[in-house]
């Protein structure tokens, strides 16, 4: 399966964002838009996973938190793609554990608008604490796509709360550029890079998975989380993994190995699993 090569790497350390073409296969792809479309249709008619969405700045809804909660049968496989687990281990460290999982979209016609921002928990040293975005459609200017400050990442706050506040008045910030993605890609983006976008009036449906990402190393010292949250969100990608070697694709051709980090868990088939290990932020 394809791995996120040096040069990715080292765009994103320069610029605090790098666009990964063609990560998924079509049969993976063609689950990940259909599971993810039934999930958007019972928001909409105000089933289940509709508790659990929250609104953007028009009350439209965009945000689906805690992905593995609402019963789904992609989600947790998609985490355990061999993809993610060798670019956390090459890019975080061998001690990387998945913190958090959501489902967003812009609905067509009137799709939620997303202010530029850096994201929550974005107080780090030189770390490379980032989400990895991955698309089941084109993500395109027509119909509203991320767009990132290059090299924004490395700012300080006081300039990057400047330009947040300035993109608040008037969007077009200066040398911002537009993250465009076709389906199956993977957007890697810094929690500190500037990034946002506009209220999608296309005719299409744009969707993304996020996935945040931390090493346990580091939140030992930033303190994001409590450990119990970082022993829940261990034993679930352990689960994860599980899931997607018990229910491959017929693409698949490589199953990730993780050794979980010393002092955390380890989970073995069988054993009870929280699904919504809900973050307890010490932030």
């Amino acid at each position: 399966m394809r791995k996120i090569s040096d040069d990715e790497i080292r765009f994103f350390d320069e610029n605090g964002y790098v666009i990964c073409r063609k990560v998924l296969h079509a049969d993976e792809l063609a689950h990940f838009q259909r599971e993810s479309a039934r999930l958007i249709d019972e928001i909409q008619s105000g089933g289940p996973a509709d508790k659990m969405c929250t609104r953007g700045p028009e009350g439209i809804p965009y945000y689906l938190t805690y992905l593995h909660a609402n019963p789904n049968t992609f989600s947790l496989r998609l985490l355990a793609h061999p993809f993610i687990g060798d670019l956390l281990t090459r890019m975080v460290g061998p001690d990387f554990i998945p913190c958090y999982e959501s489902l967003v979209f812009k609905l067509p016609g009137n799709g939620s608008s997303v202010p530029w921002h850096r994201d929550g928990n974005a107080e780090t040293g030189r770390e490379r604490v980032f989400n990895i975005d991955i698309y089941p459609d084109y993500s395109t200017v027509a119909n509203s796509c991320v767009w990132v400050v290059p090299g924004s990442h490395l700012w300080e706050r006081e300039r990057a709360m400047e330009m947040v506040k300035r993109g608040r008045e008037d969007f077009n910030l200066p040398n911002a550029v537009p993250a465009e993605m076709e389906p199956g890609d993977v957007l890697l983006h810094h929690v500190k890079v500037l990034h946002g976008s506009t209220v999608n009036s296309s005719q299409e449906l744009r969707r993304v998975v996020y996935f945040d990402n931390r090493a346990a190393s580091w939140n030992d010292e930033y303190k994001w989380f409590s450990r119990e949250v970082i022993e829940k969100r261990c034993r679930l990608y352990q689960y994860a993994l599980n899931e997607r070697k018990k229910n491959p694709y017929p693409s698949d051709d490589e199953v990730f190995a993780y050794t979980p980090p010393e002092g955390l868990p380890t989970w073995n088939p069988g054993d009870p699993i929280d699904l919504l290990a809900r973050r307890d932020s010490n932030a």
